[in-house]
């Protein structure tokens, strides 16, 4: 049976350690009997509700914080944490999923931007690209350029793509 005490040793382990403590699978139905029983209690007990309520939450937002970083560190290296309760398990997995679209979104459309094409220069022209590198192109002269320059010159009718096979 879950007591006070018990509950401010686990918030207690939770606090003093790095990663998420083990908890009795049965804790989340414990600690609903718990706090239906305190509910039910005379008013002396009510300042140890309200302590029970303030050291559940603390619990619980170690437990939240720890998973967030643990998400982190699984979708950057694919090593999930122990001692995650099943609700818990939930909440990290998504979590995970969404950090690990966000990363192949984020360095897809860097390494997009990065792409080089080979075009033909059909006006010579000088500038700074975006990129803030200047560029001095010569009639005719085949280049390399990132695509968000070439496509600032194919659109001003400056250079053309060189079909490659």
């Amino acid at each position: 049976m879950l007591t006070f005490e018990s509950i401010r040793e686990l918030e207690r382990a939770e606090r003093e350690s790095k990663k998420l403590q083990k908890i009795p699978d049965n804790f989340l139905s414990e600690l609903k009997d718990y706090i239906e029983r305190k509910e039910k209690l005379n008013p002396d007990d009510l300042l140890e509700f309200q302590a029970v309520k303030s050291t559940i939450t603390r619990l619980l937002e170690l437990r939240e914080k720890k998973i967030i970083d643990s998400a982190l560190i699984t979708a950057r290296t694919g090593l999930p944490p122990e001692n995650l309760l099943t609700s818990e398990a939930e909440l990290f997995w998504t979590i995970v999923e969404r950090l690990k679209r966000f990363r192949e979104d984020f360095f897809g459309k860097a390494v997009q931007s990065q792409r080089k094409v080979l075009w033909r220069v059909i006006k010579s022209a000088e500038f700074v690209g975006p990129d803030l590198k200047e560029y001095k192109l010569q009639q005719d002269e085949t280049i390399e350029l990132p695509a968000d320059v070439a496509e600032i010159l194919l659109k001003s009718g400056t250079v053309e793509e060189v079909k490659q096979h």
